[in-house]
Protein backbone atom coordinates (compact mmCIF):
# COMPACT_ATOMS: atom_id res chain seq x y z
CA UNK A 1 0.00 0.00 0.00
CA UNK A 2 2.40 2.57 1.23
CA UNK A 3 4.62 1.46 -1.97
CA UNK A 4 1.80 2.32 -4.34
CA UNK A 5 1.31 5.15 -3.02
CA UNK A 6 5.08 6.52 -3.57
CA UNK A 7 4.22 5.65 -7.28
CA UNK A 8 1.18 7.80 -7.08
CA UNK A 9 2.95 10.59 -5.73
CA UNK A 10 6.00 10.11 -8.05
CA UNK A 11 3.47 10.38 -10.93
CA UNK A 12 1.62 13.21 -10.10
CA UNK A 13 5.06 15.02 -9.50
CA UNK A 14 6.33 14.37 -13.09
CA UNK A 15 2.94 15.28 -14.64
CA UNK A 16 3.13 18.38 -13.02
CA UNK A 17 6.72 19.06 -13.99
CA UNK A 18 6.15 17.45 -17.51
CA UNK A 19 2.66 19.00 -18.07
CA UNK A 20 2.62 20.91 -21.66
CA UNK A 21 2.53 24.47 -22.33
CA UNK A 22 -1.40 25.67 -23.55
CA UNK A 23 -1.26 28.26 -26.63
CA UNK A 24 -4.31 30.25 -27.06
CA UNK A 25 -3.48 32.14 -30.43
CA UNK A 26 -6.48 34.64 -30.17
CA UNK A 27 -6.66 34.85 -26.14
CA UNK A 28 -9.58 33.26 -23.92
CA UNK A 29 -11.53 35.79 -21.75
CA UNK A 30 -11.92 34.95 -18.34
CA UNK A 31 -13.18 36.37 -15.15
CA UNK A 32 -11.82 36.53 -11.65
CA UNK A 33 -13.85 34.52 -9.58
CA UNK A 34 -12.01 35.41 -6.11
CA UNK A 35 -12.46 38.29 -4.48
CA UNK A 36 -8.41 39.60 -5.33
CA UNK A 37 -5.83 37.86 -6.97
CA UNK A 38 -2.26 39.18 -8.02
CA UNK A 39 -1.21 39.91 -11.14
CA UNK A 40 2.89 38.57 -11.37
CA UNK A 41 5.89 39.39 -13.84
CA UNK A 42 6.39 35.45 -13.96
CA UNK A 43 4.35 32.12 -13.51
CA UNK A 44 5.86 31.51 -9.96
CA UNK A 45 4.12 32.12 -6.06
CA UNK A 46 7.70 34.18 -5.59
CA UNK A 47 7.39 36.37 -8.45
CA UNK A 48 7.43 39.97 -8.28
CA UNK A 49 3.45 41.42 -8.06
CA UNK A 50 2.47 44.22 -11.14
CA UNK A 51 -0.93 44.26 -9.72
CA UNK A 52 -4.38 43.02 -7.97
CA UNK A 53 -7.61 42.12 -9.87
CA UNK A 54 -10.45 42.48 -7.91
CA UNK A 55 -13.60 39.70 -8.05
CA UNK A 56 -15.25 39.79 -11.38
CA UNK A 57 -12.62 41.56 -13.33
CA UNK A 58 -12.48 40.32 -16.86
CA UNK A 59 -8.79 39.20 -18.44
CA UNK A 60 -8.04 37.43 -21.74
CA UNK A 61 -5.61 34.70 -21.15
CA UNK A 62 -3.10 33.86 -24.35
CA UNK A 63 -0.93 31.49 -23.26
CA UNK A 64 -1.05 28.38 -19.96
CA UNK A 65 1.81 27.15 -18.27
CA UNK A 66 1.83 24.70 -14.87
CA UNK A 67 -1.43 26.33 -13.99
CA UNK A 68 -0.49 29.96 -14.88
CA UNK A 69 -1.77 31.86 -17.67
CA UNK A 70 -0.11 34.83 -19.16
CA UNK A 71 -1.58 38.05 -20.15
CA UNK A 72 -0.52 41.51 -20.69
CA UNK A 73 0.06 44.29 -18.33
CA UNK A 74 1.00 47.92 -19.06
CA UNK A 75 2.44 46.74 -22.77
CA UNK A 76 4.90 43.57 -21.01
CA UNK A 77 3.58 40.07 -20.09
CA UNK A 78 2.00 39.40 -16.65
CA UNK A 79 1.17 36.37 -15.08
CA UNK A 80 -2.30 35.06 -13.11
CA UNK A 81 -3.09 31.84 -11.61
CA UNK A 82 -5.94 29.90 -13.52
CA UNK A 83 -7.55 28.53 -10.33
CA UNK A 84 -8.72 31.86 -9.45
CA UNK A 85 -10.18 32.13 -12.69
CA UNK A 86 -13.25 31.35 -15.01
CA UNK A 87 -13.49 31.46 -18.58
CA UNK A 88 -16.53 33.46 -19.90
CA UNK A 89 -17.80 34.19 -23.82
CA UNK A 90 -15.50 36.98 -25.34
CA UNK A 91 -16.86 40.13 -25.37
CA UNK A 92 -16.12 41.99 -28.57
CA UNK A 93 -15.11 39.88 -31.23
CA UNK A 94 -13.40 40.88 -34.46
CA UNK A 95 -14.46 40.43 -38.26
CA UNK A 96 -13.37 36.53 -39.03
CA UNK A 97 -12.29 37.66 -42.46
CA UNK A 98 -10.87 41.20 -41.32
CA UNK A 99 -7.09 39.29 -41.28
CA UNK A 100 -7.74 37.34 -44.93
CA UNK A 101 -8.41 40.55 -46.07
CA UNK A 102 -5.40 42.16 -44.97
CA UNK A 103 -3.37 39.42 -46.13
CA UNK A 104 -4.91 39.01 -49.77
CA UNK A 105 -4.42 42.74 -50.19
CA UNK A 106 -0.55 42.09 -49.02
CA UNK A 107 -0.47 39.26 -51.58
CA UNK A 108 -1.52 41.50 -53.82
CA UNK A 109 0.82 44.57 -53.11
CA UNK A 110 3.94 42.06 -53.32
CA UNK A 111 2.40 40.64 -56.84
CA UNK A 112 2.28 44.27 -58.19
CA UNK A 113 5.94 45.15 -56.86
CA UNK A 114 7.43 42.23 -58.41
CA UNK A 115 5.79 42.82 -61.99
CA UNK A 116 7.20 46.33 -62.25
CA UNK A 117 10.80 46.19 -62.90
CA UNK A 118 11.24 49.41 -63.94
CA UNK A 119 12.19 52.46 -61.88
CA UNK A 120 10.04 54.56 -59.86
CA UNK A 121 7.38 55.95 -62.83
CA UNK A 122 3.85 57.87 -62.65
CA UNK A 123 1.96 55.29 -63.21
CA UNK A 124 -0.86 54.17 -60.65
CA UNK A 125 -1.66 49.93 -62.20
CA UNK A 126 0.06 48.54 -59.67
CA UNK A 127 0.19 51.40 -56.81
CA UNK A 128 -0.71 54.85 -55.35
CA UNK A 129 1.07 57.72 -56.86
CA UNK A 130 2.43 60.29 -54.87
CA UNK A 131 4.12 63.82 -54.98
CA UNK A 132 7.18 64.86 -53.17
CA UNK A 133 6.49 67.93 -50.89
CA UNK A 134 9.68 68.56 -49.17
CA UNK A 135 12.49 70.16 -51.34
CA UNK A 136 14.74 67.28 -51.60
CA UNK A 137 14.24 63.59 -50.36
CA UNK A 138 16.63 61.27 -49.84
CA UNK A 139 15.74 57.46 -51.32
CA UNK A 140 17.52 55.06 -49.43
CA UNK A 141 18.09 51.29 -49.56
CA UNK A 142 16.05 50.40 -46.47
CA UNK A 143 13.42 51.54 -44.36
CA UNK A 144 15.44 53.28 -42.02
CA UNK A 145 16.71 57.27 -41.75
CA UNK A 146 20.42 55.65 -41.21
CA UNK A 147 20.26 53.20 -44.54
CA UNK A 148 22.01 54.24 -47.30
CA UNK A 149 21.28 56.73 -49.76
CA UNK A 150 20.49 55.49 -53.23
CA UNK A 151 19.57 59.06 -54.79
CA UNK A 152 17.74 62.01 -54.16
CA UNK A 153 14.15 63.22 -55.31
CA UNK A 154 13.17 67.00 -55.84
CA UNK A 155 9.92 68.77 -55.21
CA UNK A 156 6.94 67.83 -57.33
CA UNK A 157 8.88 64.92 -58.39
CA UNK A 158 6.49 61.91 -58.57
CA UNK A 159 7.03 58.28 -57.52
CA UNK A 160 4.89 55.16 -57.34
CA UNK A 161 4.81 53.45 -54.02
CA UNK A 162 3.90 50.08 -53.98
CA UNK A 163 3.65 49.15 -50.13
CA UNK A 164 3.60 50.87 -46.74
CA UNK A 165 6.06 49.78 -43.86
CA UNK A 166 6.02 51.68 -40.62
CA UNK A 167 6.20 55.38 -42.10
CA UNK A 168 8.54 54.34 -45.35
CA UNK A 169 6.90 53.89 -48.50
CA UNK A 170 8.95 50.94 -50.96
CA UNK A 171 9.38 51.56 -54.63
CA UNK A 172 11.78 50.49 -57.26
CA UNK A 173 14.99 52.34 -58.58
CA UNK A 174 17.35 50.57 -61.64
CA UNK A 175 15.52 47.43 -60.23
CA UNK A 176 15.98 47.62 -56.96
CA UNK A 177 14.05 48.44 -54.16
CA UNK A 178 13.88 51.61 -52.48
CA UNK A 179 12.62 53.42 -49.58
CA UNK A 180 11.24 56.80 -49.02
CA UNK A 181 9.85 58.60 -45.71
CA UNK A 182 5.90 58.86 -46.43
CA UNK A 183 5.38 61.50 -44.46
CA UNK A 184 7.61 63.68 -46.75
CA UNK A 185 4.97 62.80 -49.31
CA UNK A 186 1.31 63.52 -50.83
CA UNK A 187 -1.09 60.90 -52.69
CA UNK A 188 -1.31 62.53 -55.97
CA UNK A 189 -4.46 61.35 -57.65
CA UNK A 190 -3.45 63.04 -61.37
CA UNK A 191 -2.86 61.00 -64.17
CA UNK A 192 -0.94 62.95 -66.82
CA UNK A 193 -0.10 61.92 -70.17
CA UNK A 194 2.41 63.73 -72.50
CA UNK A 195 0.12 66.24 -73.39
CA UNK A 196 -0.23 67.56 -70.56
CA UNK A 197 3.51 67.14 -70.08
CA UNK A 198 3.78 69.45 -72.92
CA UNK A 199 1.75 72.08 -72.08
CA UNK A 200 3.15 72.39 -68.53
CA UNK A 201 6.92 73.02 -70.32
CA UNK A 202 4.99 75.28 -72.94
CA UNK A 203 3.55 77.40 -70.07
CA UNK A 204 6.87 77.19 -68.11
CA UNK A 205 8.49 78.80 -71.35
CA UNK A 206 6.04 81.11 -71.52
CA UNK A 207 6.25 82.35 -67.83
CA UNK A 208 9.73 82.46 -68.55
CA UNK A 209 9.62 84.77 -71.47
CA UNK A 210 7.44 87.16 -69.04
CA UNK A 211 9.91 87.16 -66.66
CA UNK A 212 12.96 87.85 -68.57
CA UNK A 213 10.35 91.00 -70.28
CA UNK A 214 9.49 91.89 -66.63
CA UNK A 215 13.24 91.74 -65.26
CA UNK A 216 14.83 93.95 -68.13
CA UNK A 217 11.58 96.74 -67.54
CA UNK A 218 12.71 96.69 -63.89
CA UNK A 219 16.20 97.04 -64.41
CA UNK A 220 15.47 99.82 -66.73
CA UNK A 221 13.44 101.26 -63.96
CA UNK A 222 16.03 100.45 -61.76
CA UNK A 223 18.68 102.57 -63.40
CA UNK A 224 16.05 105.60 -63.21
CA UNK A 225 14.59 105.99 -60.07
CA UNK A 226 17.57 103.66 -57.68
CA UNK A 227 16.32 105.29 -54.85
CA UNK A 228 12.50 104.67 -55.33
CA UNK A 229 12.88 101.26 -55.95
CA UNK A 230 14.85 100.19 -52.90
CA UNK A 231 12.53 102.26 -50.93
CA UNK A 232 9.70 100.17 -52.56
CA UNK A 233 11.32 96.78 -52.02
CA UNK A 234 11.57 97.51 -48.26
CA UNK A 235 7.83 97.93 -48.10
CA UNK A 236 7.60 94.65 -49.89
CA UNK A 237 9.90 92.68 -47.69
CA UNK A 238 8.09 93.81 -44.65
CA UNK A 239 4.41 93.29 -46.52
CA UNK A 240 5.52 90.20 -47.51
CA UNK A 241 6.78 88.93 -43.20
CA UNK A 242 3.67 90.47 -42.15
CA UNK A 243 1.63 87.83 -44.56
CA UNK A 244 3.95 84.56 -43.72
CA UNK A 245 3.58 85.81 -40.06
CA UNK A 246 -0.28 85.71 -40.22
CA UNK A 247 -0.64 82.68 -42.41
CA UNK A 248 1.79 80.72 -39.43
CA UNK A 249 -0.59 81.87 -36.63
CA UNK A 250 -3.69 80.91 -38.75
CA UNK A 251 -2.11 77.34 -39.49
CA UNK A 252 0.22 76.68 -36.85
CA UNK A 253 0.21 73.16 -37.82
CA UNK A 254 0.87 73.42 -41.61
CA UNK A 255 3.92 71.36 -42.34
CA UNK A 256 3.93 69.62 -39.16
CA UNK A 257 4.46 65.99 -38.68
CA UNK A 258 3.93 63.79 -35.73
CA UNK A 259 3.38 59.84 -35.03
CA UNK A 260 0.36 58.74 -33.45
CA UNK A 261 0.42 55.38 -31.75
CA UNK A 262 -2.74 53.89 -30.87
CA UNK A 263 -1.89 51.92 -27.49
CA UNK A 264 -2.20 48.11 -27.13
CA UNK A 265 -3.41 45.83 -30.18
CA UNK A 266 -3.44 42.45 -31.20
CA UNK A 267 -2.53 39.93 -29.03
CA UNK A 268 -2.69 42.67 -26.28
CA UNK A 269 -5.72 44.04 -25.75
CA UNK A 270 -4.87 46.56 -22.94
CA UNK A 271 -7.82 47.44 -20.43
CA UNK A 272 -10.73 45.05 -21.06
CA UNK A 273 -14.51 46.59 -20.18
CA UNK A 274 -17.89 45.58 -19.73
CA UNK A 275 -18.71 46.35 -23.43
CA UNK A 276 -15.03 46.97 -25.23
CA UNK A 277 -11.41 46.92 -25.73
CA UNK A 278 -9.06 49.54 -24.69
CA UNK A 279 -7.04 48.73 -28.36
CA UNK A 280 -10.31 48.94 -30.18
CA UNK A 281 -11.18 52.23 -29.07
CA UNK A 282 -7.57 53.68 -28.97
CA UNK A 283 -6.99 52.97 -32.79
CA UNK A 284 -10.45 54.57 -33.50
CA UNK A 285 -10.14 57.51 -31.62
CA UNK A 286 -6.43 57.75 -33.40
CA UNK A 287 -7.78 57.79 -36.78
CA UNK A 288 -10.45 60.82 -35.67
CA UNK A 289 -7.02 62.64 -34.38
CA UNK A 290 -4.78 61.62 -37.21
CA UNK A 291 -7.82 62.62 -40.01
CA UNK A 292 -8.03 65.83 -38.44
CA UNK A 293 -4.36 66.71 -38.01
CA UNK A 294 -4.13 66.12 -41.85
CA UNK A 295 -7.15 68.59 -42.22
CA UNK A 296 -4.92 71.29 -40.39
CA UNK A 297 -2.00 70.80 -43.11
CA UNK A 298 0.37 68.28 -40.85
CA UNK A 299 1.07 64.74 -41.90
CA UNK A 300 0.63 61.75 -39.75
CA UNK A 301 2.68 58.74 -39.30
CA UNK A 302 0.79 55.71 -37.24
CA UNK A 303 2.88 53.15 -35.19
CA UNK A 304 -0.26 50.54 -35.91
CA UNK A 305 -3.60 50.98 -38.33
CA UNK A 306 -5.39 47.71 -37.75
CA UNK A 307 -5.89 45.36 -35.29
CA UNK A 308 -2.12 44.33 -35.30
CA UNK A 309 0.32 43.51 -31.68
CA UNK A 310 3.38 45.92 -31.67
CA UNK A 311 6.30 45.31 -28.95
CA UNK A 312 7.19 48.69 -26.63
CA UNK A 313 10.28 48.84 -28.50
CA UNK A 314 8.98 48.81 -32.07
CA UNK A 315 6.93 51.38 -31.38
CA UNK A 316 9.87 53.85 -30.44
CA UNK A 317 11.72 52.87 -33.08
CA UNK A 318 8.94 53.95 -35.61
CA UNK A 319 8.50 57.33 -34.17
CA UNK A 320 13.07 57.68 -33.90
CA UNK A 321 12.76 56.48 -37.39
CA UNK A 322 10.09 58.63 -38.53
CA UNK A 323 11.83 61.89 -36.35
CA UNK A 324 8.70 63.80 -35.98
CA UNK A 325 7.58 67.00 -34.06
CA UNK A 326 5.90 64.83 -31.22
CA UNK A 327 4.91 61.45 -30.58
CA UNK A 328 1.34 61.36 -28.98
CA UNK A 329 0.46 57.79 -27.80
CA UNK A 330 -3.19 57.53 -27.12
CA UNK A 331 -4.85 55.08 -24.10
CA UNK A 332 -8.21 54.30 -22.05
CA UNK A 333 -7.11 54.03 -18.18
CA UNK A 334 -8.08 50.88 -16.02
CA UNK A 335 -8.07 50.63 -11.88
CA UNK A 336 -9.49 48.04 -9.25
CA UNK A 337 -11.33 51.04 -7.77
CA UNK A 338 -14.23 51.19 -10.59
CA UNK A 339 -14.95 54.58 -9.47
CA UNK A 340 -11.86 56.05 -10.79
CA UNK A 341 -12.52 58.42 -13.50
CA UNK A 342 -11.22 61.14 -15.58
CA UNK A 343 -8.45 62.34 -18.24
CA UNK A 344 -4.52 62.64 -17.69
CA UNK A 345 -1.44 63.25 -19.67
CA UNK A 346 1.85 61.94 -18.80
CA UNK A 347 5.51 62.78 -20.00
CA UNK A 348 8.95 62.01 -20.18
CA UNK A 349 11.30 63.96 -17.88
CA UNK A 350 12.14 67.43 -20.15
CA UNK A 351 10.83 70.05 -20.54
CA UNK A 352 9.76 70.10 -23.77
CA UNK A 353 7.66 67.21 -23.18
CA UNK A 354 6.06 68.59 -20.02
CA UNK A 355 5.09 71.59 -21.62
CA UNK A 356 3.51 69.98 -24.37
CA UNK A 357 1.43 67.40 -22.28
CA UNK A 358 0.40 70.61 -19.86
CA UNK A 359 -1.08 72.72 -23.34
CA UNK A 360 -2.49 69.38 -24.33
CA UNK A 361 -4.51 68.55 -20.95
CA UNK A 362 -5.75 71.74 -20.83
CA UNK A 363 -7.10 72.16 -23.66
CA UNK A 364 -8.70 68.62 -23.81
CA UNK A 365 -10.49 69.84 -20.56
CA UNK A 366 -12.18 72.71 -22.64
CA UNK A 367 -13.59 69.92 -25.10
CA UNK A 368 -14.47 67.37 -23.42
CA UNK A 369 -16.50 66.48 -20.15
CA UNK A 370 -14.72 64.47 -17.83
CA UNK A 371 -12.33 65.04 -14.81
CA UNK A 372 -8.79 66.54 -14.93
CA UNK A 373 -6.71 63.96 -13.15
CA UNK A 374 -4.24 66.38 -14.52
CA UNK A 375 -0.34 65.54 -15.92
CA UNK A 376 2.47 63.69 -14.58
CA UNK A 377 6.12 62.34 -15.28
CA UNK A 378 6.11 59.19 -15.89
CA UNK A 379 8.40 56.24 -17.16
CA UNK A 380 6.95 54.87 -19.44
CA UNK A 381 9.61 52.89 -22.01
CA UNK A 382 7.56 54.50 -25.59
CA UNK A 383 8.29 57.90 -23.44
CA UNK A 384 11.41 57.12 -21.80
CA UNK A 385 13.42 55.49 -24.92
CA UNK A 386 11.93 58.31 -26.93
CA UNK A 387 14.32 60.92 -28.86
CA UNK A 388 11.33 63.21 -29.76
CA UNK A 389 9.01 65.31 -27.72
CA UNK A 390 6.46 62.60 -26.48
CA UNK A 391 3.20 62.58 -24.38
CA UNK A 392 1.04 59.64 -23.24
CA UNK A 393 -2.75 60.65 -22.92
CA UNK A 394 -5.17 58.26 -20.90
CA UNK A 395 -8.36 59.36 -22.44
CA UNK A 396 -11.05 58.50 -19.44
CA UNK A 397 -11.39 54.91 -17.15
CA UNK A 398 -12.65 51.65 -19.20
CA UNK A 399 -13.46 50.22 -16.12
CA UNK A 400 -15.45 52.90 -14.99
CA UNK A 401 -18.90 51.47 -16.23
CA UNK A 402 -20.71 55.11 -16.24
CA UNK A 403 -17.42 56.80 -18.06
CA UNK A 404 -17.16 53.75 -20.48
CA UNK A 405 -20.74 54.63 -21.76
CA UNK A 406 -18.93 57.89 -22.92
CA UNK A 407 -15.57 57.21 -23.87
CA UNK A 408 -17.36 54.70 -26.91
CA UNK A 409 -19.07 56.91 -28.48
CA UNK A 410 -18.08 58.97 -32.14
CA UNK A 411 -19.12 62.58 -30.40
CA UNK A 412 -16.44 61.92 -27.16
CA UNK A 413 -13.68 60.61 -29.60
CA UNK A 414 -13.93 63.54 -32.19
CA UNK A 415 -14.11 66.38 -29.19
CA UNK A 416 -10.89 64.68 -27.82
CA UNK A 417 -9.08 64.75 -31.11
CA UNK A 418 -10.17 68.35 -31.71
CA UNK A 419 -9.01 68.91 -27.83
CA UNK A 420 -5.80 67.44 -28.53
CA UNK A 421 -5.27 69.35 -32.19
CA UNK A 422 -5.84 72.68 -30.17
CA UNK A 423 -3.61 71.75 -27.51
CA UNK A 424 -1.29 71.31 -30.31
CA UNK A 425 -1.33 74.10 -31.98
CA UNK A 426 -1.14 76.26 -28.71
CA UNK A 427 2.07 74.43 -28.47
CA UNK A 428 3.67 74.85 -31.64
CA UNK A 429 2.36 78.73 -32.34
Amino acid sequence: MKYNLMIGIAFLICLFIFLPTVHADNGTLYKVDAEAIELKNAPAEDAVILSELKKDYKVTIFEESNGWGKTFYNGEQAWIALHHLSAVDDIQTEPENEQSDTEEKQVETAAAAETNTESAVSSVENGQLYRIQAPAVNVRNAPDKNAAVVTQLNHDEKVTIFEDSYGWGKTYYNDEEVWIALYLLDKDNESNGNSDVSEENETIETLETAEDTENDASEAIAEQKNDESEKEDAETKDEKQEVQAEQSSEIPLAGRHFVIDPGHGGKDPGAVGSEAYEKTLALTTAKKLGEQLRHQGASVTFTREDDTYLSLGERVNISNSANPDAFISLHYNASEDQVAHGVETFYKNESESQMLAESVQTSLMSHVHLDNRGTKQADFQVLRENQQTAILIELGFISNSEEQQTIQTDNYQNQAAEGIIAGLEDYFS
